[in-house]
């Protein structure tokens, strides 16, 4: 079995970088002192928020854009004073108005405004507040949602809590996994990700590849019948009761998505059972690429060290004689 080390090293690699972290402050940071000092938008402005995987902690090193560049992606909530009478694509088009004249807009998504900068790439989610959680517009059937990101929030720390401390590196790590293996639509992700981990992750292990290993295990255990017969479970948001978090997913992206689980959850439980170091390393890099490091055999280690000692001299160095060597057999000897 790979030591823990190894994962854990994969978990800081995989982290955001400080310079990753810092573009993504200054440049969120910007955007909402933009907006709420817009000479129009600031009337409609009355607070806002990080969400996503940022806010919760649950953020991985961004892909590489074709430009060489780690930009993060940013969800940014504002929180404003419209109203359920307002239609949301008026909403999201205001919302890009206001961002129009700074940002470059990319495009008005059916719930948020994505816009881009030189150092990340946001989401901007206009809310409007609703009792103890939120509303959000929906450019798709026209409809104003209930959503609640400072529960998601609360709801991830109080998971991470119940795997004392290891849940959110689960879930950095299903990420990562995504990340080298990705399914052609990459759905699911995100949120759902966390939610999988929440549910079948083994709350009680500490060897972040066990625990990483049991998790594909029991996901596909949990679906795989339903799978294959063209079906897709219901996730419960744990922060909207009755919203299903799978909404967005297709039954072809989630069975793509669970063949791809009993996949890895072979080649996971093999490098655990794995004894030949050097194996488990190279399965554990099919699961998680090159980042993984190489954990070196320490009996082949040792065996290559008591051979080298045992062709050096007593002085510990090798010495040659200042003379060309003649041969020891007869001329003439084949």
């Amino acid at each position: 079995m790979v030591p823990n080390a190894r994962f854990n090293e994969l978990l800081t690699d995989i982290e955001p970088s400080a310079t990753t972290k810092s573009n993504a402050s200054s440049a969120h940071t910007r955007l909402r002192e933009h907006l709420r000092s817009h000479e129009d938008f600031k009337t409609r402005w009355v607070s806002e928020f990080l969400a996503g995987s940022y806010s919760r902690d649950t953020a991985i090193r961004p892909r590489m854009t074709e430009d060489g560049q780690e930009r993060p992606d940013v969800d940014i909530i504002v929180e404003t004073s419209f109203t359920t009478n307002d239609r949301p694509d008026d909403v999201l088009q205001e919302v890009a108005d206001a961002l129009d004249d700074e940002y470059d807009v990319e495009r008005i998504n059916k719930r948020s405004v994505r816009v881009a900068a030189w150092n990340a790439e946001m989401d901007v989610v206009p809310v409007i507040k609703s009792w103890d959680s939120y509303l959000i517009p929906c450019r798709e059937d026209g409809r104003w949602k209930p959503t609640n990101p400072p529960a998601h929030n609360t709801w991830s720390t109080e998971q991470n809590a119940a795997f004392g401390g290891r849940a959110k590196k689960l879930v950095k790590m299903m990420k990562w996994w995504r990340h080298e293996n990705p399914t052609t639509s990459r759905r699911p992700k995100g949120f759902v990700l966390e939610v999988l981990v929440a549910m079948h992750g083994p709350r009680g292990e500490t060897h972040l590849g066990e625990a990483f290993a049991k998790t594909l295990e029991n996901i596909h255990g949990a679906y795989a019948a339903m799978a294959s017969c063209g079906q897709k479970p219901f996730l419960a948001d744990p922060a909207i009761s009755g919203n299903d978090i799978l909404a967005k997913v297709t039954v072809p992206q989630w069975k793509e998505f669970i063949e791809k689980v009993r996949v890895y959850a072979g080649l996971a439980r093999r490098a655990q059972r794995e004894d030949d170091m050097e194996e488990a390393t190279w399965l554990w890099q099919k699961v998680f690429g090159s980042r993984f490091r190489r954990t070196e055999n320490p009996a082949k280690a040792a065996s290559a060290s008591t051979f080298a000692s045992a062709l050096a001299p007593a002085g510990g160095a090798f010495v040659f004689p200042n003379v060309n060597a003649s041969p020891t057999k007869p001329r003439g000897f084949a």
